[in-house]
Protein backbone atom coordinates (compact mmCIF):
# COMPACT_ATOMS: atom_id res chain seq x y z
CA UNK A 1 0.00 0.00 0.00
CA UNK A 2 3.12 2.37 0.89
CA UNK A 3 4.68 1.98 -2.78
CA UNK A 4 1.90 3.37 -4.48
CA UNK A 5 2.56 7.17 -3.11
CA UNK A 6 6.06 6.87 -3.86
CA UNK A 7 5.84 5.61 -7.23
CA UNK A 8 3.36 8.28 -8.17
CA UNK A 9 5.93 11.08 -6.44
CA UNK A 10 8.16 9.38 -8.60
CA UNK A 11 6.34 9.52 -11.88
CA UNK A 12 5.45 13.68 -10.89
CA UNK A 13 9.37 14.58 -10.10
CA UNK A 14 9.79 12.81 -13.59
CA UNK A 15 7.53 14.81 -15.32
CA UNK A 16 8.36 17.92 -13.55
CA UNK A 17 12.48 17.41 -14.81
CA UNK A 18 10.57 16.45 -18.24
CA UNK A 19 8.47 19.64 -18.02
CA UNK A 20 11.46 21.85 -17.02
CA UNK A 21 13.57 20.19 -19.65
CA UNK A 22 10.87 21.37 -22.55
CA UNK A 23 10.11 24.67 -21.22
CA UNK A 24 14.19 25.54 -21.03
CA UNK A 25 14.66 24.13 -24.49
CA UNK A 26 11.54 26.21 -25.73
CA UNK A 27 13.63 29.48 -23.69
CA UNK A 28 16.46 28.90 -25.50
CA UNK A 29 15.68 27.75 -28.49
CA UNK A 30 14.98 31.34 -30.84
CA UNK A 31 18.22 32.49 -29.85
CA UNK A 32 20.21 29.01 -30.21
CA UNK A 33 18.08 29.34 -34.11
CA UNK A 34 19.58 32.55 -34.88
CA UNK A 35 22.77 31.71 -33.73
CA UNK A 36 23.07 28.38 -36.13
CA UNK A 37 21.82 30.30 -38.81
CA UNK A 38 24.40 33.27 -38.46
CA UNK A 39 26.70 30.51 -38.00
CA UNK A 40 25.55 28.21 -41.40
CA UNK A 41 25.35 31.80 -43.25
CA UNK A 42 29.23 32.48 -42.01
CA UNK A 43 30.47 29.00 -43.09
CA UNK A 44 28.99 29.23 -46.69
CA UNK A 45 30.98 33.02 -47.12
CA UNK A 46 33.83 31.43 -45.97
CA UNK A 47 34.11 28.72 -48.71
CA UNK A 48 32.97 31.24 -51.36
CA UNK A 49 35.22 33.85 -51.18
CA UNK A 50 38.08 31.38 -49.01
CA UNK A 51 37.53 33.74 -46.11
CA UNK A 52 38.91 33.02 -42.90
CA UNK A 53 35.64 30.86 -41.51
CA UNK A 54 35.75 32.07 -37.68
CA UNK A 55 36.54 35.97 -38.48
CA UNK A 56 33.29 36.16 -41.51
CA UNK A 57 30.91 34.60 -38.26
CA UNK A 58 31.76 36.97 -35.95
CA UNK A 59 31.70 40.23 -38.94
CA UNK A 60 28.22 38.46 -39.54
CA UNK A 61 26.91 38.09 -35.32
CA UNK A 62 28.28 41.90 -35.11
CA UNK A 63 25.92 42.72 -37.88
CA UNK A 64 22.94 41.10 -36.16
CA UNK A 65 23.35 42.57 -32.93
CA UNK A 66 20.31 44.36 -33.18
CA UNK A 67 18.67 41.33 -32.69
CA UNK A 68 20.00 40.82 -28.98
CA UNK A 69 17.75 43.39 -27.72
CA UNK A 70 14.74 41.15 -28.25
CA UNK A 71 14.24 39.05 -24.78
CA UNK A 72 13.22 35.68 -26.64
CA UNK A 73 15.90 36.11 -28.47
CA UNK A 74 18.99 36.76 -25.93
CA UNK A 75 18.86 33.48 -23.55
CA UNK A 76 19.54 31.52 -26.13
CA UNK A 77 22.51 33.33 -27.96
CA UNK A 78 23.85 33.96 -24.22
CA UNK A 79 23.53 29.98 -23.69
CA UNK A 80 25.15 29.67 -27.02
CA UNK A 81 28.19 31.94 -26.05
CA UNK A 82 29.18 30.21 -23.08
CA UNK A 83 27.98 26.60 -23.44
CA UNK A 84 28.36 25.56 -26.86
CA UNK A 85 31.71 27.02 -26.62
CA UNK A 86 33.16 24.98 -23.63
CA UNK A 87 32.22 22.10 -25.60
CA UNK A 88 33.44 23.11 -28.67
CA UNK A 89 37.07 23.95 -27.30
CA UNK A 90 36.17 20.49 -25.15
CA UNK A 91 36.15 18.37 -28.61
CA UNK A 92 39.40 20.97 -29.86
CA UNK A 93 41.07 17.78 -27.94
CA UNK A 94 40.54 14.97 -30.77
CA UNK A 95 43.08 17.51 -32.88
CA UNK A 96 46.11 16.54 -31.15
CA UNK A 97 48.33 13.41 -30.76
CA UNK A 98 51.11 13.78 -28.79
CA UNK A 99 52.66 11.06 -30.69
CA UNK A 100 53.49 13.69 -34.13
CA UNK A 101 55.41 15.96 -31.89
CA UNK A 102 58.72 12.97 -31.24
CA UNK A 103 59.24 13.72 -35.18
CA UNK A 104 60.26 17.15 -34.59
CA UNK A 105 63.11 16.78 -32.43
CA UNK A 106 63.60 18.05 -28.53
CA UNK A 107 65.67 21.20 -29.76
CA UNK A 108 62.79 22.76 -32.24
CA UNK A 109 60.07 22.13 -29.75
CA UNK A 110 61.92 23.90 -26.41
CA UNK A 111 62.51 26.91 -28.92
CA UNK A 112 58.76 27.55 -29.40
CA UNK A 113 58.35 26.63 -25.83
CA UNK A 114 60.53 29.49 -24.98
CA UNK A 115 58.94 31.49 -27.54
CA UNK A 116 55.62 31.33 -26.02
CA UNK A 117 56.54 31.74 -22.43
CA UNK A 118 58.32 35.39 -23.77
CA UNK A 119 55.30 35.96 -25.65
CA UNK A 120 52.78 35.57 -22.66
CA UNK A 121 55.09 37.18 -20.37
CA UNK A 122 55.99 40.32 -22.79
CA UNK A 123 52.32 40.47 -24.33
CA UNK A 124 50.59 41.20 -20.47
CA UNK A 125 53.39 43.58 -19.89
CA UNK A 126 52.95 45.66 -23.07
CA UNK A 127 49.13 45.42 -22.52
CA UNK A 128 49.10 46.35 -18.95
CA UNK A 129 51.84 49.19 -20.05
CA UNK A 130 49.34 50.58 -22.69
CA UNK A 131 46.59 50.77 -19.87
CA UNK A 132 44.74 47.74 -20.99
CA UNK A 133 43.11 44.99 -18.32
CA UNK A 134 45.12 41.90 -17.36
CA UNK A 135 42.52 40.20 -18.64
CA UNK A 136 42.85 41.51 -22.10
CA UNK A 137 46.63 40.82 -21.80
CA UNK A 138 46.35 37.35 -20.75
CA UNK A 139 43.46 36.84 -23.45
CA UNK A 140 45.79 38.52 -26.57
CA UNK A 141 49.02 37.02 -25.44
CA UNK A 142 47.72 33.96 -24.79
CA UNK A 143 46.27 33.55 -28.08
CA UNK A 144 49.15 34.66 -30.05
CA UNK A 145 51.56 32.38 -28.35
CA UNK A 146 49.56 29.18 -28.73
CA UNK A 147 46.63 28.85 -31.71
CA UNK A 148 44.69 31.90 -32.47
CA UNK A 149 41.20 32.10 -32.56
CA UNK A 150 40.49 28.26 -30.64
CA UNK A 151 43.01 29.89 -27.83
CA UNK A 152 41.14 32.78 -27.25
CA UNK A 153 37.71 31.32 -27.29
CA UNK A 154 39.29 28.67 -24.38
CA UNK A 155 40.94 31.35 -22.53
CA UNK A 156 38.05 33.45 -22.41
CA UNK A 157 35.62 30.73 -20.78
CA UNK A 158 38.28 30.75 -17.98
CA UNK A 159 38.86 34.38 -17.67
CA UNK A 160 36.30 36.52 -14.95
CA UNK A 161 32.76 37.44 -16.73
CA UNK A 162 32.70 41.44 -16.91
CA UNK A 163 30.92 43.93 -19.20
CA UNK A 164 33.71 44.24 -21.97
CA UNK A 165 34.56 40.15 -22.19
CA UNK A 166 32.85 39.82 -25.29
CA UNK A 167 34.22 43.00 -26.43
CA UNK A 168 37.39 42.07 -25.65
CA UNK A 169 36.84 38.53 -27.20
CA UNK A 170 35.48 39.83 -30.07
CA UNK A 171 38.76 42.61 -30.87
CA UNK A 172 41.14 39.42 -30.25
CA UNK A 173 39.51 37.06 -32.47
CA UNK A 174 39.37 40.14 -35.14
CA UNK A 175 42.94 41.39 -34.69
CA UNK A 176 44.37 37.33 -34.91
CA UNK A 177 42.49 36.69 -37.75
CA UNK A 178 43.55 39.81 -39.46
CA UNK A 179 47.36 38.83 -38.13
CA UNK A 180 47.71 35.25 -39.03
CA UNK A 181 46.18 36.35 -42.69
CA UNK A 182 48.42 38.72 -43.13
CA UNK A 183 51.37 36.48 -41.84
CA UNK A 184 50.37 33.62 -43.96
CA UNK A 185 51.19 35.95 -47.11
CA UNK A 186 54.41 38.22 -45.51
CA UNK A 187 55.90 35.04 -43.59
CA UNK A 188 56.80 33.04 -47.14
CA UNK A 189 58.52 36.03 -48.63
CA UNK A 190 60.72 36.91 -45.90
CA UNK A 191 63.14 33.91 -46.51
CA UNK A 192 64.20 35.97 -49.76
CA UNK A 193 66.07 37.72 -46.65
CA UNK A 194 65.97 34.33 -44.11
CA UNK A 195 68.10 31.97 -46.32
CA UNK A 196 66.22 29.23 -44.07
CA UNK A 197 66.03 25.71 -45.13
CA UNK A 198 62.49 24.65 -45.90
CA UNK A 199 62.55 22.54 -42.69
CA UNK A 200 63.65 25.59 -40.75
CA UNK A 201 61.23 27.83 -42.07
CA UNK A 202 58.57 25.03 -41.69
CA UNK A 203 59.59 25.64 -37.49
CA UNK A 204 59.59 29.12 -38.16
CA UNK A 205 55.88 29.35 -39.73
CA UNK A 206 54.27 26.82 -37.40
CA UNK A 207 56.12 28.33 -34.28
CA UNK A 208 54.82 31.99 -34.89
CA UNK A 209 51.70 32.14 -37.33
CA UNK A 210 48.56 32.14 -35.40
CA UNK A 211 46.09 29.44 -36.53
CA UNK A 212 46.18 26.31 -38.07
CA UNK A 213 44.70 27.06 -41.16
CA UNK A 214 47.11 30.33 -42.07
CA UNK A 215 49.93 27.72 -41.00
CA UNK A 216 48.85 25.20 -43.60
CA UNK A 217 48.49 27.28 -46.00
CA UNK A 218 51.62 29.14 -45.88
CA UNK A 219 53.81 26.61 -45.54
CA UNK A 220 52.73 24.40 -47.98
CA UNK A 221 53.24 27.55 -50.66
CA UNK A 222 56.68 26.66 -49.62
CA UNK A 223 57.06 23.21 -50.06
CA UNK A 224 55.56 19.86 -48.88
CA UNK A 225 58.86 19.25 -46.01
CA UNK A 226 58.12 22.81 -45.05
CA UNK A 227 54.57 22.18 -45.09
CA UNK A 228 54.85 19.04 -42.96
CA UNK A 229 57.37 20.47 -40.72
CA UNK A 230 54.90 23.60 -39.94
CA UNK A 231 51.84 21.63 -39.39
CA UNK A 232 53.86 19.69 -36.71
CA UNK A 233 55.26 22.65 -34.75
CA UNK A 234 52.05 24.21 -35.17
CA UNK A 235 50.05 20.98 -33.52
CA UNK A 236 52.25 20.84 -30.75
CA UNK A 237 51.40 24.29 -29.64
CA UNK A 238 47.83 23.20 -29.97
CA UNK A 239 48.92 20.62 -27.31
CA UNK A 240 49.85 22.86 -24.81
CA UNK A 241 47.00 24.81 -24.73
CA UNK A 242 45.46 23.21 -22.38
CA UNK A 243 48.59 23.89 -19.82
CA UNK A 244 48.13 27.45 -21.11
CA UNK A 245 44.38 27.93 -19.81
CA UNK A 246 45.02 26.21 -16.75
CA UNK A 247 47.62 28.62 -15.71
CA UNK A 248 45.29 31.68 -16.97
CA UNK A 249 42.77 30.14 -14.95
CA UNK A 250 44.97 29.77 -11.70
CA UNK A 251 46.20 33.18 -12.27
CA UNK A 252 43.13 34.75 -12.70
CA UNK A 253 40.14 32.68 -13.11
CA UNK A 254 39.95 31.10 -10.16
CA UNK A 255 41.28 33.53 -7.67
CA UNK A 256 38.37 35.57 -8.47
CA UNK A 257 36.11 32.65 -8.32
CA UNK A 258 37.47 31.82 -4.96
CA UNK A 259 36.80 35.59 -4.17
CA UNK A 260 33.21 35.19 -5.06
CA UNK A 261 32.73 31.52 -3.84
CA UNK A 262 34.30 32.88 -0.09
CA UNK A 263 31.86 35.86 -0.21
CA UNK A 264 28.91 33.81 -1.16
CA UNK A 265 29.76 30.65 0.32
CA UNK A 266 29.60 29.07 -3.54
CA UNK A 267 32.02 25.87 -4.71
CA UNK A 268 34.90 27.17 -6.10
CA UNK A 269 35.85 25.19 -9.28
CA UNK A 270 39.84 23.94 -9.20
CA UNK A 271 39.90 23.08 -12.75
CA UNK A 272 36.51 23.58 -15.38
CA UNK A 273 34.62 20.57 -16.39
CA UNK A 274 35.48 21.33 -20.19
CA UNK A 275 38.88 21.30 -19.96
CA UNK A 276 39.17 17.87 -18.19
CA UNK A 277 37.40 16.84 -21.36
CA UNK A 278 39.94 18.02 -23.75
CA UNK A 279 42.47 16.46 -21.64
CA UNK A 280 39.91 13.25 -21.85
CA UNK A 281 39.66 13.38 -25.89
CA UNK A 282 43.49 14.08 -26.38
CA UNK A 283 44.40 11.44 -24.17
CA UNK A 284 42.28 9.35 -26.36
CA UNK A 285 43.28 10.27 -29.75
CA UNK A 286 46.86 10.09 -29.12
CA UNK A 287 46.21 6.28 -27.78
CA UNK A 288 44.32 5.98 -31.01
CA UNK A 289 41.42 4.29 -28.99
CA UNK A 290 38.78 6.03 -31.17
CA UNK A 291 38.16 5.10 -34.62
CA UNK A 292 39.34 7.77 -37.38
CA UNK A 293 35.89 8.28 -38.41
CA UNK A 294 34.62 9.26 -34.81
CA UNK A 295 37.81 11.25 -34.49
CA UNK A 296 37.17 13.08 -37.65
CA UNK A 297 33.78 13.57 -36.86
CA UNK A 298 34.56 14.94 -33.17
CA UNK A 299 36.76 17.61 -34.88
CA UNK A 300 34.21 18.68 -37.74
CA UNK A 301 31.69 19.25 -35.00
CA UNK A 302 33.80 21.18 -32.84
CA UNK A 303 34.51 23.54 -35.95
CA UNK A 304 30.76 24.21 -36.41
CA UNK A 305 30.50 24.65 -32.62
CA UNK A 306 32.35 27.28 -32.03
CA UNK A 307 31.59 28.52 -35.20
CA UNK A 308 28.26 28.84 -34.13
CA UNK A 309 29.18 30.32 -30.56
CA UNK A 310 31.66 33.18 -32.11
CA UNK A 311 28.32 34.35 -34.07
CA UNK A 312 26.52 34.22 -30.73
CA UNK A 313 29.49 36.35 -29.09
CA UNK A 314 29.32 38.64 -32.24
CA UNK A 315 25.50 39.11 -31.84
CA UNK A 316 25.97 39.61 -28.35
CA UNK A 317 28.67 42.25 -28.82
CA UNK A 318 27.85 46.53 -29.58
CA UNK A 319 30.22 47.05 -32.61
CA UNK A 320 30.15 51.08 -30.99
CA UNK A 321 31.81 49.70 -28.09
CA UNK A 322 34.63 47.54 -29.97
CA UNK A 323 35.27 50.94 -31.76
CA UNK A 324 35.77 52.54 -28.11
CA UNK A 325 38.74 50.37 -27.48
CA UNK A 326 40.91 52.50 -29.68
CA UNK A 327 44.75 51.03 -31.08
CA UNK A 328 46.29 50.09 -27.95
CA UNK A 329 44.42 46.63 -28.66
CA UNK A 330 45.73 46.54 -31.79
CA UNK A 331 49.71 47.64 -31.01
CA UNK A 332 49.54 44.95 -27.86
CA UNK A 333 48.65 42.58 -30.35
CA UNK A 334 50.86 43.47 -33.34
CA UNK A 335 53.71 43.63 -30.54
CA UNK A 336 52.54 39.78 -29.47
CA UNK A 337 52.96 38.87 -32.82
CA UNK A 338 56.27 40.65 -33.62
CA UNK A 339 57.83 38.80 -30.40
CA UNK A 340 56.92 35.57 -31.16
CA UNK A 341 58.37 35.59 -34.33
CA UNK A 342 61.71 37.39 -33.67
CA UNK A 343 62.25 34.96 -30.80
CA UNK A 344 61.37 31.90 -33.09
CA UNK A 345 63.66 33.25 -35.61
CA UNK A 346 66.45 33.86 -33.80
CA UNK A 347 66.21 30.59 -31.98
CA UNK A 348 66.30 28.66 -35.71
CA UNK A 349 69.44 30.48 -36.18
CA UNK A 350 71.00 29.43 -33.00
CA UNK A 351 70.16 25.82 -33.38
CA UNK A 352 71.58 26.31 -37.00
CA UNK A 353 75.08 27.73 -34.91
CA UNK A 354 74.85 24.99 -32.26
CA UNK A 355 74.52 22.36 -35.42
CA UNK A 356 77.14 23.69 -37.59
Amino acid sequence: MTAEPDTADGGKKADNRFGGLISTAARLYPGVAVSTVFGIAAFAISVRYGAPGMLIALLVGLAGHFLYDFDRIRPGVDWTARTILRLGVALLGLRIAFADLIAIGIAPIMVVLLAMVITIVGGIIISRSLGLSREFGALSSGSVAVCGVSAAIAISTVLPKKPESERDLAVVVAGVTTLSTIAMIIYPLANLVLHLSDHEMGIVLGGSIHDVAQVVGAGYSISHDAGDTATIVKLMRVSALLLVVIGIYSWIGRQDATASGTAGGGRVQYLPTFLIGFFVLAAINSMHWAPPAVVKAGVTTSQWLLLISIAAIGIKTNLRKIAEVGWKPVIALVAQTLIMLVVVVLGVFMLRWMAG
